[in-house]
């Protein structure tokens, strides 16, 4: 619901500074010079003349990793070119970070590297001493319109007890602070903090205590519509291939998230939404068997608790993560037992992603509900029904246009105690900088066993049976 180098290279003055990057650039060329056969992969950074060009300087983001995954082409910069001199050219690269063909327009060349609050800390040849010790910290700031409620996020589902929709906001101010435990050193500990301000803070909140006043529910921190949330929250301990983290964090299950920049679309799933769990208190392990294979397990307190066990909540989480192959990956999780304020029941979630080609990947989304909850999610208009059964089949198409362009449409079909739902959403994500996505869709809804006419601020229609326009941009650091 969030040592300093004794002999600082800047002591030596600009020209030797320079000299010692321009020197180590000079020394890896001469490597990758005596090797001929040097293929992408074998991530050794060059400049111009060089045999290969491969990314030497990881992001913090693991959400940005798919801007530049592994090594890039010939054509690309190795490096930032703040690194060292900045008027340099590695790889055909100007300093626009784009090859020397591509151009700086608004929509073409490439992305180049993304700046982070990290970065804040680097020295001058590109070291830092906190990011290579497993630190991390960073955020977004996200505004966004729809121009109507649409089910899920926007307007609180069927409840439509405040207005999100129909005026410009801010959606998320996100911050996170934390450090990965890294258990290939041994022994390794770690923590993570997450804070998230906006509309979307009442969703992030641990709304499954139920009770208002425990950890961030309903404790006075809200404006309104804009509400303060603290969705993780935990510690963590690493060793070897094994890491436990403890304390409040996000589901392992499904594949959309509550932090904007993980997903294609500005809007969710219904299943996401009146399905799935958002978040758990409890403990959670990992466990890497191979290059292939990951598994997970724990004991959780029910569903969307913060530090607080409503309802006698007592659930087992258990999954695993698969690489079938270099373009696909199969992915499961469930949750299973007293999950508190949803009853007594099991959610089981299937995820298969594939990569067709280099412009072509779709993802493949499999769920299913029971419970003894007894509810109705098809319920009379303003009851805010909550589903006690379920199934959501979601499919995914994306398509690269260019570095700085990326089209999607997601389809769901989402049964909920005997009616269904489905949803039909398209959009683009716009690249003009590595930090900026701009994200305009069109999201249609419709559903013939519910066309009851829901009433909310400044709305009445068929909430289920519309189309609903959106678009939000999302500025990462």
């Amino acid at each position: 619901m969030f040592g300093l180098r004794k002999l600082r290279f800047a002591d030596l003055g600009t020209g030797m500074s320079m000299m010692i990057c321009s020197a180590g650039l000079l020394v890896s060329s001469a490597l990758n010079a005596a090797e001929p056969g040097c293929t992408p992969g074998s991530c050794r950074p060059t400049i111009q003349g060089g045999g290969c060009c491969d990314k030497i300087y990881e992001d913090a983001a693991e959400r940005l990793k798919n801007l530049n995954p592994g090594c890039c082409a010939p054509t690309t910069c190795a490096a930032n070119p703040s690194v060292c001199d900045p008027n340099a050219v590695f790889n055909g690269c100007n300093s626009c970070g784009n090859g020397s063909g591509h151009g700086c327009g608004f929509l073409s060349g490439e992305l180049g590297e993304p700046w982070s609050m990290i970065s804040l800390f680097d020295n001058e040849c590109g070291g830092n001493h906190f990011k290579d010790n497993g630190w991390v910290m960073g955020g977004f700031t996200q505004f966004g319109y729809q121009s109507d409620p649409d089910g899920a996020f926007a307007g609180n589902g069927n409840l439509l007890n405040q207005k999100e929709y129909k005026f410009f906001g801010l959606n998320q101010q996100y911050m996170f602070l934390g450090k990965v435990a890294d258990g290939s050193k041994g022994f390794d500990w770690g923590f993570r903090g997450d804070l998230i301000y906006g509309l979307d803070g009442n969703e992030a909140q641990a709304f499954g205590n139920i009770n208002a006043g425990h950890y961030d529910y309903l404790n006075g921190w809200d404006h309104g519509a804009y509400e303060w949330a603290l969705p993780q929250l935990y510690a963590e301990v690493a060793m070897g291939n094994l890491s436990v983290k403890a304390g409040h964090f996000y589901t392992p299950i499904g594949y959309e998230v509550i932090p904007s920049n993980g997903n294609f679309f500005l809007s969710r799933q219904l299943t996401f939404y009146n399905s799935e769990p958002f978040h758990h208190t409890g403990a959670l392990g990992t466990y890497k068997v191979n290059d292939k294979l990951s598994v997970i397990g724990g004991w959780v307190l029910g569903m969307d608790t913060g530090f607080y066990q409503f309802d006698s909540g007592n659930s087992a989480i258990a999954g695993f993560t698969y690489t079938i192959s270099e373009k696909t990956s199969l992915i499961y999780a469930g949750i299973y037992g007293n999950l508190g304020w949803r009853g007594d029941g099991a959610i089981n979630s299937f995820i298969l992603t594939h990569k067709w080609d280099d412009k072509w990947s779709t993802v493949h989304q499999f769920d299913v509900l029971g419970s003894n909850l007894g509810s109705d999610f098809n319920s009379a208009p303003g009851t805010g029904g909550v589903a006690g059964d379920s199934t959501g089949l979601i499919n995914y198409a994306f398509y690269d246009i260019n570095p700085k362009t990326k089209a999607g449409v997601r389809y769901e079909w989402y049964k909920a105690d005997g009616t269904s739902y489905q949803t039909l959403t398209g959009g683009v994500n716009i690249k003009p900088m590595a930090n900026l996505v701009i994200r305009p869709e069109v999201r249609y809804m419709f559903s013939n066993g519910n066309q009851q006419v829901y009433t909310g601020p400044d709305y009445a229609g068929e909430l289920y049976n519309q189309t609903v326009f959106g678009i939000d941009a999302i500025l990462t650091y």
